[in-house]
């Protein structure tokens, strides 16, 4: 995710180096300050966490119905949304468990579908 602070100083490179640079070279400062407001590595492994946890939770059939958001902060990952069940609770754990770089989960997982709890208590099917 790119911060304010790294676009007001890609904006602010770009607009000191083509007033009092040739085009060419204002290109090639805008270039070094873009490259340097690159996201630290720390950030790219979470988000690689994240895809992979998605990956292997999408690919077991036995997790199908259920919705589930991974977020990840340096190995620490967090699990959020719903299950069917608790079978499907311990299955979704397991997985991420598994996933090379998981440290810890903080579960905030919901048993149950929240639609079908929210009908029955507006006496809606």
């Amino acid at each position: 995710m790119i911060c304010r602070q790294r676009i007001v100083t890609v904006l602010t490179t770009t607009a000191i180096a083509y007033s009092i640079c040739s085009p060419t070279e204002a290109a090639n400062l805008v270039g070094v300050a873009q490259s340097k407001s690159r996201e630290p590595v720390a950030n790219d492994l979470d988000h690689s966490l994240q895809n992979d946890i998605g990956a292997a939770l999408g690919a077991d059939p036995a997790l199908d119905g259920c919705s589930v958001a991974v977020s990840s902060r340096s190995g620490q990952v967090t699990l959020s949304g719903s299950v069917r069940d608790a079978v499907q609770l311990a299955r979704v754990l397991q997985t991420a468990m598994s996933v090379s770089g998981v440290r810890h989960i903080d579960n905030a997982l919901e048993v149950g579908d929240p639609s079908i709890l929210s009908a029955s208590v507006h006496g809606t099917r």
